[in-house]
């Protein structure tokens, strides 16, 4: 009469073995959906934040475009106009980004044969996956015009 009883507590003992396994698996892929989870919220937040930072380089190497045009126009007081009538001023690749210079006559497209005529810079700052670009316009003698610092959105 043992032998019933030893078969039917080892019958038992692999059914609590079998359901410890499939607590065990169950709880390891929970672990693991965790896990991935948390890998993918980290590479969106890195994303994000790459992001953020590409927009604030744009932007701070578009100013820069700026400040170079009105450094030309402040060390070059005569022969301003000359350095920026062809167009392009500046390309320049810095700090893992780039920025460019554009200065144009908006009255007749001709920056040298009018001293009067306002002209206009134009700085475009690009990063990464972001462009940023900013305005100013200056008077004939080369002050810039109150108000005209804005961001150009394309």
């Amino acid at each position: 009469m043992m032998e019933p009883n030893i078969v039917r507590l080892t019958k038992a003992g692999h059914r609590q073995r079998g359901s410890v396994y499939i607590l065990v698996l169950a709880s390891s892929l929970l672990v693991a959906t965790i896990g991935i989870s948390s890998l993918m919220a980290a590479r969106v937040q890195l994303r994000a934040t790459s992001s953020a930072r590409d927009k604030v380089k744009s932007r701070e190497l578009a100013r820069t475009a700026i400040d170079r045009g009105l450094w030309e126009v402040q060390n070059n007081a005569l022969g301003w106009r000359g350095v920026l009538a062809s167009g392009v001023l500046t390309n320049v690749s810095f700090g893992g980004g780039s920025f460019t210079l554009v200065a144009s006559d908006l009255v007749d497209g001709n920056v040298l044969n009018n001293t009067t005529d306002p002209v206009l810079l134009f700085g475009v700052g690009d990063s990464g996956q972001a462009r940023f670009m900013l305005y100013v316009m200056l008077n004939g003698d080369g002050t810039v015009q109150e108000g005209t610092w804005k961001r150009h959105v394309n």
